[in-house]
């Protein structure tokens, strides 16, 4: 089981990759093209660091983010795209991931190297994203894992994510502010969903009574190009989660 703080690292990662809302008319890729990507996390005394090499296709979509222990690759059809993740080259996850005519992902259907299969509903509101669903799937059915339900403010950046389990019982509740530097560099396909326009300058974690968990507070660099060089990530425990994006 993760440690919270583990899970705030977590989350730092997924507010940046996964959890936004998507712009449609950027759907064929980013203009900030990365060369790598690189993250340092510090947590409950360990250390470590991934260099990931980042390649494109002729569309400007994301191909692989390779470093020596984890491999992420990608592969795009007309209306779904496909992820391998290697663990030491060998395969650890694969996932399909099936996109609508808004160019937003619909759902994903996904198996893992210990014969776990998940699959996710997204759901839209006005062109938000408001309700991730995460199933449990096997043989005899499949049954809801979790919900992760979003609110926004009127600028279009999700304040809240409340977290849930299949019953309904709330787990967690994740509070968000904002800075004011706009969301451009991305390290995932650009079809998934994205919950806020500008990068974040904080997160406050409950559980489901309120009683707090952890604080992420962010910090940004960026180059004389207005491009975001260098995020850290650190929590009022005392760990720290560095991002650093080096530009073709």
């Amino acid at each position: 089981m993760f440690t919270k703080y583990l899970l705030l690292a977590f989350i730092a990662v997924c507010l940046l990759d996964s959890c936004k809302k998507n712009n449609g008319a950027n759907s064929s890729g980013t203009p900030d093209k990365l060369k790598m990507y690189i993250e340092d996390a510090t947590t409950s005394g360990l250390h470590q660091v991934d260099s990931f090499t980042v390649s494109y296709d002729g569309d400007n979509r994301i191909t692989s983010l390779a470093s020596p222990a984890l491999t992420f690759t990608y592969a795009y059809a007309s209306k779904s795209f496909t992820l391998d993740l290697y663990n030491f080259s060998q395969l650890s996850i694969h996932e399909v991931a099936y996109v609508n005519g808004s160019s937003y992902v619909d759902s994903t259907f996904q198996f893992n190297d210990t014969n776990d299969t998940t699959t996710e509903g997204y759901t839209y509101s006005g062109g938000l994203f408001t309700r991730l669903t995460t199933y449990n799937y096997s043989s005899a059915g499949s049954s809801v894992y979790s919900i992760d339900d979003y609110s926004y403010d009127n600028n279009g950046n999700a304040v809240k994510d409340v977290n849930s389990d299949g019953s309904g019982s709330i787990n967690m509740i994740f509070n968000f502010t904002y800075t004011t530097y706009p969301l451009k560099v991305r390290t995932s396909p650009t079809y998934l969903p994205v919950a806020s326009k500008y990068l974040p300058a904080t997160q406050t974690i409950t559980d489901g009574s309120g009683h707090p968990l952890g604080t992420i507070t962010y910090s940004y660099v960026f180059d004389g190009s207005g491009r975001l060089t260098k995020e850290t990530d650190s929590a009022d425990n005392g760990d720290v989660f560095v991002k650093t994006y080096l530009y073709q």
